[in-house]
Order: C-alpha cells, then structure tokens, then sequence
C-alpha cells in the first residue's frame, strides 16, 4: 500500500523506464509521497492543502495537457 513505492516501481521496470524519467499523476498525499521517495516526477491533482509535497500541482486533470507533460 502507498506510500510504499512498490507499485509505480513494478510499473516502470515493466515499462523499460528509470523511476527518474516516470511522471506519476495522483490525487493523494500517500501516492505523491511513494513518487517523490523514488525519484518520479510527482504531480498532484487537487488541493494544495493536502497535495503540498507535489513537484507540480493542477487543480484538476484538465489542466493535465500535452503540452503540459511535454514540458515536464
């Protein structure tokens, strides 16, 4: 369970990827807390409050463009 990384951490080796180069996009504190334990790029959808340790933070997943993952 989060906030063990685990999951995303099967999920990127599954992939072929480096946690370093994986964007993990949640909506809870545990899960930005699994990402940013192993190096992922962290982005929450919600509340500052409660998503506060995100790399980056939209306040719903419309805000979740191309252009946005691009730049990340």
């Amino acid at each position: 369970a989060k906030p063990d990384p685990a999951v995303f951490l099967i999920a990127a080796q599954k992939l072929g990827y480096k946690p370093e180069d994986c964007i993990v996009v949640e909506d809870s504190q545990a899960g930005i807390q699994a990402a940013n334990a192993v190096g992922m790029t962290s982005v929450g959808i919600g509340s500052k409050e409660v998503l506060y340790e995100s790399k980056f933070l939209l306040e719903n997943t419309a805000q979740l463009t191309y252009e946005f993952l691009k730049e990340l």
